[in-house]
This record gives structure tokens, sequence and C-alpha cells, in this order.
């Protein structure tokens, strides 16, 4: 299996135009780059739920099979570069982090659907199966880094999709219990 593509096109007057073919700095085989992307301006995001390093390992492991990953790529006077490499805080097999992004200015969310925690507020409780999360992230210059983990009340595969706009972000959640 191919490790996933994303393909950049440009408009000029009524004519779209392909720019340039991006690809992960880690590609390896049915890691699904490309599954989910959101761009603003000159940052583009590019999610890869299957790929499968740790949270600490580095984009060289492989030892948490699906946790996922998010690339952010900027585009200078060069073209496009990737500026950030983004993994959960608690990044763990089948979180399918980067299954959903969403950019707005310097702020950045990502779905987990995956995620396992049952607790709101505790990422690091497994007791639930695939409940999601979604995870918000800042840029200060070309650093990025974690601001958030968010958890629905009765998640049921939190983080499916999301959005943000201004000071506002939406998180999906299309298996969440609640009947009336």
């Amino acid at each position: 299996l191919s490790p996933g593509m994303v393909y950049v096109s440009t408009r000029i007057d009524n004519t779209w135009t392909g720019q340039t073919l991006l690809k992960a700095s880690n590609a390896e085989s049915s890691d699904q780059f490309g599954a989910s992307v959101s761009i603003q301006g000159e940052t583009l995001v590019v999610g890869a739920p299957d790929e499968s390093s740790s949270a600490n390992g580095g984009e060289s492991d492989n030892s948490a099979q699906g946790a996922g990953a998010v690339y952010v790529f900027f585009r200078g006077a060069n073209g496009w570069t990737q500026q950030a490499y983004l993994k959960a805080s608690n990044a763990e097999e089948y979180d399918y982090f980067g299954s959903s992004v969403a950019i707005y200015g310097d702020t950045l969310v990502v779905g987990a659907p995956g995620e396992d925690s049952a607790v709101v507020g505790d990422e690091d409780d497994n007791s639930g199966y695939e409940l999601g999360a979604a995870y918000v992230f800042s840029r200060i210059g070309d650093i990025w880094s974690q601001q958030a983990y968010l958890k629905g009340a009765e998640a049921g595969s939190f983080g499916a999709s999301v959005a943000i706009h201004e000071d506002t972000l939406v998180v999906g959640d299309p298996f969440s219990g609640r009947t009336g």
C-alpha cells in the first residue's frame, strides 16, 4: 500500500493548475497521509491517522500502530516545506490522531476518534474503547505546542470531525450516547 500524498493546486484567473505533490518526512506504507487536510493562508495541515510512531519515539519509531500524526507545511518563496511533525501527548495504538484537522490562524485542532480515555480531563486513562479526543495546538513563530486535550461528556468517537473559526471550535461525535 502507498503511504499517501497530498496534491496542491492553485487557481490563476479561472484555471486550476497542479502546483506540487507533498509527502510525509517519514512516509511509510499505509500511514494514510492525506486522510485529512486543512489550509489557511500559507499553512497547510495534513493528517496521517495510521502513522505508527509513539508519543516520544520520534518519526522513525513504529511502536504504536495507528497512533497517527499530523504534518504542518509552510509555503515560502521556495515552495512548500514541512514545518512540524505533531503527535498527541498521549499517543497510543489505534488512536487515529489526525483523522480530522482544522486550522485557523495559529490554532490547530486535531481529532483522534480512537483515543480510549473514559475520564474527562485524564488523558492517561485507557478504560474506554474508541471514545475519542480532540487536541488543540498553538503556534508561536515556527513552534507548535499542545495547549488542550478535550473529551466529550458522553463520547463515542469524539474527534471524528473538527472545525475552528476565531475563538470557537466544533468537535463531531457521531456515536455519542445521548438520546434526549
